[in-house]
Formats: C-alpha cells, structure tokens, sequence
C-alpha cells in the first residue's frame, strides 16, 4: 500500500506500480489544482514549467533514506491570448498538445498510464526500497520582488511531498 502525502494543490490519485525490477510501470493522476496568482499569471502571458520526478529510495534506520534520480518529466503550459486555447508541451520530445480550457490541459498534464521507468535491477540489494513520485509547478520567471515573496508564500508556486510506493 502506497504511502500518499497530501499538498494542498497537488494530489497524487489511482496510483498503481507492477512489473519487476527489470521494468516496473507506473500509472497515476497527479492533480495540479492553480492558485489564483498562478491562474492569472498563466491568462496574462506567463509560461508555468510542471515536472514529475520519480526516484528511487532506499529506507534506512540509521540515517537518512538514501535515495537516487530516476526520471523527470518537465512539461510547459501557456495560454495564447489570440486564440484562447492552453497549450502543453513535453519538454524534451516533439508531443504537443491543444486545448480549449484549462481543466482539460491539467487533466492531460498529470495523466501518467503505464509509464515505463528504467531498469532499476543493478541498483537493487539488501534492503527495503521504494518508489518516490513527487511534482511541482512554478511560472517561468518571477521577478525579484515576487522571488523574495516565493520563498515564504506558496501562492506562487506548486509543490507536492510525493508518493511512495514500496517495492515488491
């Protein structure tokens, strides 16, 4: 049973892990729900970058849980004024995406079916590990006055604890 930490606009639902150490897949919905200065932001010009990252993490009872980079999936999402539509795109890939409203872009930007991480075989030895998911969303660029107020509000900015899923 996985364990799922809750952020206050960010939720990982349906979550579900299987295979094997050689190709495990994951699929989920992560739920990206926009403050109001994210919203307006985003309908006044500004490019918000999503990510998903997975790792894996080795649980320890001495210290701190080990843990190392899987996978990041780094995502942009506009609004072009002109046309009112939202426009997300998979950074790294040539896959775009269209839409008229803004709950059907954040649909499609947290929909993770059947992804295939890497294999993890040679990582793994004596030990409990798991399975980390964790997302974020920020704008593109803040300016200073907003870069010295991110740090103490979280209205600009998206950040989730994650999910672990434990390994078999």
């Amino acid at each position: 049973m996985p364990l799922l930490v809750h952020a206050e606009n960010i939720d990982f639902k349906d979550f579900k892990l299987s295979g094997n150490p050689t190709g495990f897949q994951i699929t989920t919905r992560v739920e990206f729900q926009l403050t109001d200065y994210l919203r307006d932001a985003l309908t006044n010009g500004v490019v918000l970058n999503a990510r998903i990252q997975f790792r894996l993490g080795k649980h320890s009872s001495w210290w701190f849980n080990e843990d190392t980079s899987l996978l990041t999936e780094t995502f942009q999402l506009k609004y072009h004024a002109l046309s009112r539509h939202y426009l997300l795109s998979k950074s790294g890939s040539s896959q775009y995406w269209n839409f008229s409203n803004l709950p059907s872009a954040l649909r499609k930007l947290g929909e993770l079916r059947k992804y295939l991480l890497p294999d993890i075989s040679s990582s793994l030895g004596d030990g409990e590990y798991y399975i980390l998911a964790a997302a974020d969303m920020a704008p593109t660029s803040l300016g200073l006055p907003l870069r010295i107020q991110s740090l103490f509000s979280d209205q600009y900015k998206l950040t989730s604890e994650g999910v672990l899923w434990p390994l078999p």
